[in-house]
């Protein structure tokens, strides 16, 4: 009985193939017989359409909340849009800290209001873009900003316009003049807005008003 068992044994021995060892270096020279390298192969890469929407670097996210607090903004920062959202106001303090910022995109938001102080944070801001949102007045601050030179403000419901509002008061100079300014689609009429308002502006063209609501 011992015998017939052994027997069998060594009939399945022989008849399984002889063992190969696989290791890293035996898959490489496969690779390498067939002319492509570990490297050639594409990644099987996800669907990021398939994955929805992805949580930003460094927040963490929880079904409709997105917890961003406390990760700052880098000083050397020279532009930041943030058009498309959903913010309702801009705050003094949130542009704290940003003295090399020289763009600032807000376009497409609901804004209705920019904090008095706002503009003294990016002293060297030079383009600030505050169309399609809900102003009612011009943001202060923008007579004293030495530098800024492109405003638009065109899409919101700005209803007046002070003499004050984009030149320091008398006829003193803007360090740097306006090259662009728009102001059309608001409730306020062109009549309404007295000369002197642009009387730091040297380019007439840069001033746009027409195509009031």
């Amino acid at each position: 009985m011992k015998a017939t068992i052994i027997f069998l044994l060594l009939a399945q021995v022989s008849w399984a193939g002889p063992f190969q060892q696989r290791g890293l270096f035996d898959f490489m020279l496969e690779d390498e017989a067939s002319g492509i390298g570990p490297e050639d192969r594409a990644p099987d890469m996800p669907d990021l359409e398939l994955l929805g929407p992805v949580c930003p670097f460094r927040c963490q996210c929880h079904l409709r909340v997105v917890q961003c607090s406390d990760l700052g903004l880098p000083p050397s920062l020279t532009e930041l849009h943030l058009e498309g959202n959903k913010i309702t106001k801009v705050d003094a303090s949130s542009l704290k800290g940003l003295n090399n910022l020289a763009k600032l995109g807000l376009s497409f938001n609901s804004i209705s209001a920019v904090d008095n102080g706002t503009l003294a944070n990016t002293p060297h801001l030079r383009e600030l873009h505050l169309d399609n949102n809900k102003l009612i007045r011009v943001p202060g601050g923008l007579a004293e900003h030495k530098y800024i030179q492109v405003v638009y403000l065109h899409n919101n419901n700005i209803s007046a316009v002070g003499s004050n509002d984009f030149c320091p008061p008398g006829y003193n100079t803007k360090k740097a003049s306006y090259s662009g300014v728009s102001l059309f689609s608001n409730p306020v009429q062109y009549w309404e807005i007295q000369p002197s308002t642009f009387r730091c502006v040297y380019v007439r063209s840069a001033i746009q008003l027409g195509n009031y609501k």
